[in-house]
């Protein structure tokens, strides 16, 4: 008897909890920092979410590609996070670009337009050197190597894909 009533507690407190699912955790992680995103877009069709070193030249061609196609823009929105890639020095770069009056205009700048900065007396403030932590620590999560990386969930799917490696949430997909 003890062990029954042990055995419906647990099922009990396991249909009672609510869980976020191993293949929904991606998109809970990303959505928690959307805040700090760069938005492209206002289509509905699709969330990507794009993390970009604004020094990379990969990078680079990708921002252009997406800045340049409208179409792409009217259906999908397009969240881009600055996350540095180890060997290049961007940090002050990102943080440059976030603390800007428009931090899209500057990103397009440094981005597409290459324009060059001379930062060594620029300081960030506290919040945009905990809102670059945030980003990274979502972002080491998902063992990104390469930028451009890039996760996109379609309308109402709590299923994605992927520019590279595995993600928990391509699970269902396979």
């Amino acid at each position: 008897m003890k062990f029954l009533s042990i055995l419906f507690l647990l099922v009990f407190n396991l249909l009672g909890a609510e869980v976020i699912s191993a293949s929904q955790k991606p998109k809970s992680d990303l959505e928690s920092i959307a805040k700090h995103a760069i938005v492209f877009g206002t289509g509905n069709a699709s969330d990507v979410y794009v993390f970009v070193d604004p020094l990379c030249k990969y990078s680079r061609e990708l921002i252009k590609k997406i800045d340049d196609n409208k179409m792409l823009q009217l259906s999908n929105r397009y969240y881009i996070f600055l996350y540095r890639l180890p060997r290049l020095d961007s940090e002050k770069t990102m943080q440059y670009i976030l603390e800007s009056t428009d931090p899209k205009a500057t990103l397009i700048e440094i981005m597409i337009e290459e324009d060059i900065l001379e930062l060594v007396d620029f300081k960030a403030k506290e919040s945009t050197l905990k809102a670059l932590r945030e980003i990274a620590d979502v972002a080491s999560t998902l063992d990104m190597t390469q930028r451009p990386y890039m996760i996109s969930f379609d309308k109402d799917s709590k299923y994605c894909r992927v520019s590279e490696g595995t993600a928990s949430c391509l699970e269902e997909l396979e």
